[in-house]
């Protein structure tokens, strides 16, 4: 699939144009790199999300049962820190249990992670969302592409038997390409990463890697530009999500697709296209066409979806208006958060990435006035995020950022309205990445998760409620 920028410039030539060496934003360097990407409040929510592990609370409270046995200040001070320090992480869980319950969605389900699901059904990963007439297009997707660190990065056959049909593979690049030595809070990887990912590829099939998200300016706009160009050279490979490439389109123009980031590490950034109103995007797209919309939205590590976004995604989607409060539109404008319904721009999918977890897949339904003013009814999809589909994870995160989503979806003329281009079949399935040795090399092996997929550690859950129990019965009888 050839892909064009906004004014019709194919991608392959519009980067050997002047504005395209550097793009419309000039040289800019990296500016201290922030504790988070977000707001005070949230970076202290951020880093107890993080430990939000039963797990941890549970080896407090063991060591608080050992140090019984034991009388001295030290030893009481000790205990009283741990005591803190247990109730503020099973605080954290609760939290996010609260909040879980709070925003589960419950309607248009087609996939729902948790957190702390035991019973789960098992889940149809092929489903028809339209009729369609027949197949213009099919598309795969894949969540955030993560440093590997140093891990090897291999892929299941599984994986190259999802994506062996299909015209396109769009995928989240965090950081950029670069083989020079990356700090442990920048994201940059190694030029061999796109022979890797090109494995995957069958020969009339292409990658397009998204730039636009929280670490493409972690090293300044001439690392960010020379990643861009490295990887636009590579012949199975096109790249956007600079400000002047964040909005693209096919050869026969009848797929759209644009990109932007909420967030960014750094205090300012200058060269991708900032997330506050993704419906007023550079170029009018048409209603007929198929519209994608690949955001860098969310919060990390969160395997809910909080309301604020559940609603954008379906004015997005439908272009209707959302029930927002007076408050709500007031705090969502002061922290550049106001995205309004807008029924002439209109998107088909949503498939959304940063969070790192596994979010829900929903259908929202829409409908569409053909040419004799009868409305149709059809279905698009939100993938709220995507997880990681790859990640060099090892220690406090592995359980969590291993795991994502790889989908695929045909595209073509609705059936009844052959104007407009829906989404058909969808297959989805999740991954995990697996970590085994090859030839005593450390390796992760990207696979399809077949087990019981839990948003939890089950063997530090249950070692937390034993634990639980020990402490209260040495209260009790102490």
């Amino acid at each position: 699939m050839r892909l064009y920028e906004s004014n019709g410039v194919p991608l392959n030539t519009y980067y050997r144009l002047p504005v395209g060496v550097c793009g419309s934003g000039g040289v800019t360097s990296a500016k201290k790199c922030r504790i988070s990407p977000y707001e005070i409040d949230e970076t202290v929510y951020y880093i107890f999300k993080h430990l939000a592990l039963p797990g941890f609370a549970a080896g407090f409270i063991l060591i608080m049962i050992f140090f019984r046995f034991f009388s001295s200040f030290l030893i009481m001070y000790l205990r009283t820190i741990f005591l803190i320090l247990a109730v503020l992480l099973f605080l954290s869980v609760g939290r996010e249990l609260i909040r879980a319950w709070k925003y589960k969605i419950r309607d248009d389900v087609i996939f729902l992670p948790g957190p702390y699901i035991f019973n789960r059904k098992a889940e149809i990963y092929t489903q028809k969302i339209n009729e369609i007439t027949e197949t213009y297009y099919k598309i795969g997707f894949v969540g955030d592409i993560m440093k590997m660190k140093k891990f090897d990065l291999k892929f299941h056959p599984d994986i190259h038997c999802f994506f062996n049909d299909v015209n396109l593979i769009i995928g989240n690049l965090e950081g950029i390409i670069s083989n020079k030595p990356c700090p442990i809070t920048k994201q940059a990887h190694p030029g061999s990463i796109l022979k890797k990912l090109a494995s995957l590829l069958n020969p009339n099939a292409k990658w397009l890697l998204c730039s636009s998200n929280n670490h493409s300016e972690d090293f300044g706009s001439i690392p960010y530009n020379r990643s861009l160009h490295r990887i636009q050279r590579r012949s199975k490979f096109d790249v956007f999500g600079r400000e002047d490439v964040s909005f693209i389109h096919s050869k026969n123009n009848d797929i759209n697709i644009f990109s932007a980031t909420e967030w960014s590490n750094q205090k300012t950034w200058d060269y991708t296209l900032k997330y506050n109103n993704p419906n007023l995007a550079p170029n009018p797209h048409d209603n007929n066409k198929f519209n994608i919309l690949f955001p860098h939205w969310g919060f990390e590590n969160e395997k809910y979806v909080r309301a604020r976004i559940q609603s954008d995604a379906r004015a997005l989607l439908t272009g209707e208006r959302q029930d927002y409060t007076c408050f709500q539109q007031w705090v969502r404008k002061i922290f550049n958060r106001l995205i309004l319904h807008n029924p002439e721009h209109k998107w088909d999918i949503i498939f959304a990435h940063h969070s790192h977890v596994l979010q829900p897949i929903i259908k929202v339904p829409d409908v569409i006035d053909d040419k004799k003013g009868n409305k149709i009814d059809f279905n698009k999809l939100a993938v709220f995020s995507a997880g990681n589909f790859t990640s060099g994870a090892n220690i406090f995160r592995k359980k969590k950022h291993i795991s994502g989503i790889v989908m695929k979806c045909e595209i073509g003329p609705l059936e009844g309205f052959e104007d407009k281009l829906v989404i058909g079949k969808m297959e989805w399935r999740r991954t995990k990445n697996h970590k085994i040795r090859i030839e005593n090399v450390r390796t992760k092996r990207v696979c399809f998760d077949c087990e019981k997929y839990r948003t939890y550690n089950h063997n530090l859950l249950i070692s937390s409620i034993f634990s639980i129990g020990l402490f209260i019965l040495a209260f009790l009888f102490s």
